[in-house]
């Protein structure tokens, strides 16, 4: 009998294995519980479960299931790991600290627990750290690919770009289809006429079986290398490919946007923003820089934390998260959990302490924190009400010119909007009609920051925003391309350079072909 439910399981397995590999998440989840119920003695089935959660963001029903795991076996270290991710995830950093640590004092060759605590000290900016834990590693397995394009990624983010291709081509020798390493190699270099990179990553698409994943990494990549070389033609042709396949993948749809933006209007209108506020105190003053993503807010980072006072802390996910905890029901905005919400000072307090509770990860010693989180545009009023002392800086542009960066790129997170034409449209002008919403609650309540006058004009720019922030004059401000600050974000060369004006009007080399997105903005 038990041989007979092993064989069911094995089976089982294989196929939830296939259909997890594939990306079909939700699918595992609901066969992965219908089986627990048959087969409940089965700890990889609780596993698996919890692994689904975690690829579908749903951290606290995975930390969940890894607890139960945990209970059904002790032992294992993959299942302490996974639970240690999800503590990560749910930025209980601490916690997550404590699980990996202990496991690799249990067992001192497991390269996943050295990896994820690496992925975990880079999330804190603390990419020296970061770095020593990928490279004990690699002694571990020094063929690993995750291991060595993990390396990649942070020699790219401290500004190495030599370093950085050296360790992408690694991995492309042990695995031609770990296409995240082309793009990698793409965005830290300039292409020239028959670049040997360029043609092998063509013949890769001829040569080798790939899935939409490494297909769409690969025509990312060669889009950026075709405009390189200003031929626009196979560069749109090979975006066409990547943002279609890239949108296929997703679930992106189009109304949620629509309506959440519509409720966060009603949420605002109804409240009366100038009596509410909180008494929580806290020495450090933050800098929320946001607006459109490709709109300059890696730059105006770059410039305002060169400053000796500012520590510049990159894309917080914290006040989405705090969103999503105290406000969505049902995967939605509840408007009257919001209005009830800001209403009671004490609930304001303790989300402002939540806040705060997560920046103390960060050991910061400066008096001033910059959160570059761009998506923030659409929490100004709740920034207003929970951070009354905080400085919003609003970075806008050209919106043919920002709207094309974004359908140039791949990005990491929730940015599905960027990869359809119309989508682009839509959410683009969803953002300008909230911004102007926002200007006419709070007149006087963000310093907006355009992209091309910051070009045209450095110093003028520069010195406003310094003054804005409440800082001393500083000359190094205007010095911003030595910023030896990390970047995480895809401007990591634009902003390690000094200001250029080849981004400005960028858009027209593209009009023949962005006909659909340039007529909706």
């Amino acid at each position: 009998m038990k041989n007979e439910r092993n064989t069911q399981v094995k089976i089982i397995l294989q196929r939830l294995l296939n259909l997890f590999n594939t990306g079909h998440y939700n699918t595992v989840i609901a066969q992965c519980k219908k089986n627990i119920k048959k087969f409940s003695e089965y700890v990889i089935l609780y596993n698996l479960l919890g692994s689904a959660y975690m690829n579908i963001g749903k951290y606290k029903s995975a930390k969940e299931t890894f607890l139960k795991a945990q209970k059904m076996d002790p032992t294992s270290v993959s299942i302490m790991n996974n639970l240690g991710n999800s503590e990560k995830n749910l930025f209980n950093y601490s916690e997550a600290e404590k699980i990996f640590l202990k496991i690799i004092e249990k067992k001192p060759d497991y390269l996943n627990a050295y990896v994820n605590y690496g992925n975990l000290k880079r999330d804190l900016n603390e990419f020296n750290v970061s770095n020593e834990l990928y490279t004990k590693a690699l002694k571990i397995n020094k063929k690993h690919p995750v291991v060595l394009y993990s390396l990649a990624m942070n020699y790219q983010s401290l500004g190495n770009f030599g370093l950085s291709i050296e360790y992408a081509n690694k991995v492309l020798e042990i695995d031609p289809k770990f296409t995240k390493a082309d793009l990698l190699i793409s965005k830290s270099k300039k292409y020239k006429p028959n670049d040997q990179h360029l043609s092998e990553m063509k013949k890769k698409l001829i040569d080798l079986k790939l899935d939409d994943t490494q297909r769409y990494y690969l025509h990312f990549s060669i889009a950026k290398a075709y405009e390189d070389l200003d031929d626009i033609n196979k560069c749109y042709k090979n975006l066409k490919i990547s943002n279609s396949l890239k949108k296929k993948l997703s679930n992106f749809q189009i109304e949620y946007e629509n309506k959440m933006f519509k409720d966060i209007k009603k949420i605002f209108s109804r409240l009366d923003v100038t009596k509410i506020s909180q008494n929580s105190q806290n020495s450090q003053k933050i800098i929320f820089i946001l607006g459109m993503p490709r709109s300059g807010t890696t730059l105006v980072e770059q410039i305002i934390s060169s400053h000796s006072h500012v520590y510049g802390s990159g894309e917080l996910p914290y006040i989405s998260k705090i969103v999503s905890d105290e406000f969505v029901e049902n995967s939605e905005l509840s408007i009257d959990k919001f209005v009830t919400s800001l209403k009671d000072n004490f609930h304001n307090n303790s989300i402002f302490d939540k806040y705060f509770s997560y920046i103390k990860n960060y050991q910061i010693k400066e008096k001033f924190i910059t959160d570059k989180a761009p998506l923030n545009f659409r929490w100004i009023g709740l920034i207003k009400m929970l951070f009354p002392s905080a400085i919003i800086i609003h970075c806008s542009r050209m919106p043919k010119d920002n709207c094309l960066s974004l359908y140039k790129n791949l990005f990491e997170g929730n940015l599905d909007f960027c990869y359809d034409e119309k989508d682009l449209g839509a959410y683009y002008n969803l953002y300008s009609d909230l911004m102007k919403f926002w200007q006419q609650i709070f007149p006087d309540g963000f310093l907006e920051v355009k992209y091309e006058s910051l070009i045209i004009d450095k110093e003028f720019q520069i010195k406003k925003m310094i003054k804005y922030c409440g800082l001393e004059w500083e000359e190094q401000c205007l010095k911003f391309n030595k910023n030896k600050n990390p970047i995480k974000t895809v401007s990591l060369a634009q902003a390690r350079s000094p200001i250029y004006n080849d981004s400005v009007e960028s858009y027209k080399k593209f009009s023949p072909y962005l006909k659909d997105l340039f007529k909706l903005i």
